[in-house]
């Protein structure tokens, strides 16, 4: 009997995806092992310190591979006691292929000792020392997943809804009108929609706005606004679209349609345009092609200053790091850092000091000469 539980407790310990050598216990886990295409996966690796001599550091990164869309949602560090630090990785992972996938790792220790710490200073961003570490790359078991197929004609998978709003449904010839479909879901975030189809008697202008595009263990929760600017100078009807997408949650397919519209053009007045007096009084026809030309042209730029507007958001500007300045103590900071500036490489040789101030009584370390280091590399950010 007592061989039987032992046997037991040792197929648990396997199955758990737990891992151990003389520096670190580890674990992978998926939240599926048997996803759809394109359906939303939850990775999670965590790391726990094993050996409590030194100071340790967690690296772990994902393999690219053209089978799967990876990226990292969050990473979570914890110091448990002194020397006893646990970090815990989240991935949101989308199949590309059906079959079997293999999702490879690659995962790094860094060692450093109290002393190689205490050493360590800030210059110029050009004079940078970096903690001497002690480096142990861990071989990590792949992990493996049953990927299910789809139908082929899916356009979008995941949890979706679509709406519209036309500006008028009469208008003049060689007048636009302005049409926006406003998309909103959660799912795959890599799509190609035509929400109108083409029609060589119509001069049609499209932009899409990407509102919000957001990584989450489920997906990603998306907005998105198409923007149509069409003019014609007959009546024309726009047709209902049929768009094909697949549930993963409720397991089913489900197909989202588009509202039509049909759209009366005034024709132009050709009697107006005939020339009866030397000077006519209203010279309609080229305040006409004026007006479609003018049309244009705005709708132009509003998509150029719609670019303009995207670009400069990712710029650094200087209100970008208004919160950091506005921390009041070493642990506000170090999760500010490790959240949401957790791709910002400059700071990164700041973010041990932190966890010192933070988990260790004695640290010598000061939290303003900290967001005054902070200060000179955002300074230099700007420039």
């Amino acid at each position: 009997m007592k061989n039987i539980h032992g046997r037991l407790l040792l197929l648990l310990f396997i199955l758990s995806g737990l891992h151990a050598n003389e520096l670190v216990d580890f674990s992978l886990r998926a939240n599926k092992e048997h996803p759809y295409v394109k359906e939303a996966v939850e990775l999670t690796f965590t790391a726990e310190q094993k050996e409590r001599s030194d100071v340790m550091f967690f690296f772990l990164e994902a393999k690219k591979s053209p089978d799967y869309k990876i990226t990292l949602l969050k990473k979570e560090a914890k110091e448990l006691a002194y020397h006893h630090k646990k970090t815990t990785f989240h991935y949101l992972l989308f199949p590309l292929k059906s079959g079997k996938i293999t999702i490879d790792f690659d995962f790094t220790v860094k060692v450093a000792s109290d002393e190689a710490i205490a050493q360590v200073y800030e210059g110029s961003r050009d004079n940078v020392k970096w903690i001497e570490t002690d480096n142990t790359h861990i071989p990590l078991t792949p992990l493996i997943l049953e990927v299910k197929s789809l139908a082929d004609n899916v356009d979008l998978v995941g949890e979706f809804s679509i709406t519209s709003q036309i500006d008028k449904t009469t208008t003049d010839a060689y007048e636009g009108i302005h049409l926006k479909y406003f998309l909103k879901g959660l799912g795959f975030d890599e799509f190609n929609l035509e929400l109108i189809p083409q029609n060589s008697s119509l001069n049609i202008f499209k932009d899409i706005i990407k509102h919000y595009n957001k990584a989450t263990p489920n997906g990603y929760e998306i907005q998105q606004e198409y923007s149509y600017a069409i003019v014609a100078s007959q009546d024309f009807t726009l047709p209902s679209q049929s768009i094909h997408c697949f549930s993963p949650q409720k397991n089913r397919y489900y197909t989202l349609k588009t509202k039509e519209y049909k759209i009366h053009v005034n024709p132009m007045n050709k009697e107006i345009l005939l020339d009866k007096d030397e000077y006519p009084s209203e010279p309609l026809f080229y305040e006409k092609v004026q007006n479609f030309f003018l049309y244009v042209l705005i709708f132009l730029a509003g998509f150029i200053s719609a670019k303009i507007l995207h670009r400069e958001k990712k710029k650094t500007t200087k209100s970008a790091f208004e919160d950091i300045d506005n921390t009041t103590d070493a642990k506000e900071l170090l999760f500010l850092l490790t959240n949401k500036y957790q791709d910002q490489k400059e700071f990164y040789p700041l973010h041990h000091k932190l966890e010192d101030i933070v988990y260790n009584t004695k640290s010598t370390y000061k939290f303003q000469q900290i967001k005054k280091e902070l200060a000179k590399i955002i300074k230099g950010l700007k420039r």
